[in-house]
């Protein structure tokens, strides 16, 4: 195989996160083709900026993301519903991540094309989570605020999977 054909399509959601810009900067390093999926004007011009191709949409729109999953050779899932934190709590957010998940088992099925996914919903950042040398916000963090320091980063415990879909 050559260099050329090693390179693969990545779709990359939360890529104006905490972990996101890292991915998508290592991605882009080793030669892959990243369309990040933005939200906002800002999140666009933030992800481009890192050299990423944009493609405007959101996490809660699940044809939408299905569709951009379909058309890319893998996915890197690091963003969540963040926003349903205060209104209707944790489970909230995981119930409409079970609904992301279905969505790209749907898009994924039967391909072959890799799926990994991290999550760092208990950042210091985020609403009531406690962690040494945090600084709160009071709110749920967005792509408006500053990244962590990185001696807050280091109490952090990630965790995620690595999968291929293949039908049931």
């Amino acid at each position: 195989m050559t260099q050329k054909d090693s390179n693969i399509r990545v779709l990359v959601t939360g890529g104006t996160g905490h972990s996101g810009p890292y991915i998508i900067s290592d991605l882009i390093a080793a030669g892959h083709e990243v369309i990040a999926l933005a939200r906002s004007d800002k999140s666009a011009a933030a992800v481009s900026e890192l050299g990423a191709k944009v493609r405007r949409g959101d996490i809660s729109d699940l044809d939408g993301l299905k569709a951009a999953a379909a058309d890319s050779d893998g996915v890197i899932h690091v963003a969540h519903r963040q926003d349903l934190l205060p209104s209707s709590g944790i489970d909230a957010v995981a119930a409409a991540e079970l609904q992301i998940m279905l969505a790209y088992g749907e898009a994924l099925a039967g391909t072959g094309k890799p799926l990994v996914v991290s999550a760092s919903i208990g950042s210091p950042t985020n609403v009531g989570w406690p962690a040494p040398r945090a600084h709160f916000l009071g709110r749920p963090a967005t792509e408006e605020d500053p990244a962590l320091p990185p001696a807050a980063m280091s109490t952090r415990v990630p965790c995620g999977f690595v999968t291929s879909w293949s039908s049931p």
